[in-house]
């Protein structure tokens, strides 16, 4: 897909406004959208504001999915695939991290990270307050960004 800067914006600002915001002011209506099966949440979110913006939605039902799991230690998690980012940036993957209680929310981005011509990607994470922390280069394997994320949710 070509780039087009409405998408782009549009993207960005679901990525890494909307959905961080609204996860961490009511993280257990988030939590139960997310959880209610058939629902393709964020399949619906992105679909809405792209269209709003006078764009034709450029992305199909299947590039968007959503597995939730849980840890050894009780807490659970999320890990949302979005359609592949277009640009630097946009998110690839989402993961949602939180104990039971709502009491320790963690909001996870892998990122499209440009580097010599060909995209890479990096691991982020958006606090409550919208500060936005790099955790470095990662790879695309599912099984190891959720042990990656495991990692920092442990240290906080």
């Amino acid at each position: 897909m070509a780039f087009n800067r409405n998408i782009y914006n549009t993207r960005y600002e679901i990525e890494q406004k909307n959905l961080p915001e609204r996860f961490y002011e009511t993280p257990k209506d988030v939590i139960a959208s997310i959880l209610d099966p058939g629902n393709n949440t964020f399949y619906k979110l992105f679909k809405v504001l792209i269209e709003r913006t006078g764009e034709a939605f450029p992305y199909k039902e299947t590039d968007f999915s959503t597995k939730c799991f849980k840890f050894a230690d009780g807490v659970f998690g999320c890990f949302v695939t979005l359609p592949k980012p277009e640009s630097v940036m946009l998110c690839a993957h989402i993961v949602y991290i939180f104990k039971p209680d709502l009491s320790k929310l963690m909001y996870f981005t892998v990122e499209a990270d440009e580097f010599i011509g060909h995209m890479n990607y990096k691991l982020c994470s958006i606090s409550s307050d919208g500060k936005h922390t790099t955790h470095g280069g990662c790879s695309m394997n599912a099984a190891g960004i959720i042990s990656r994320v495991q990692e920092i949710y442990g240290r906080t």
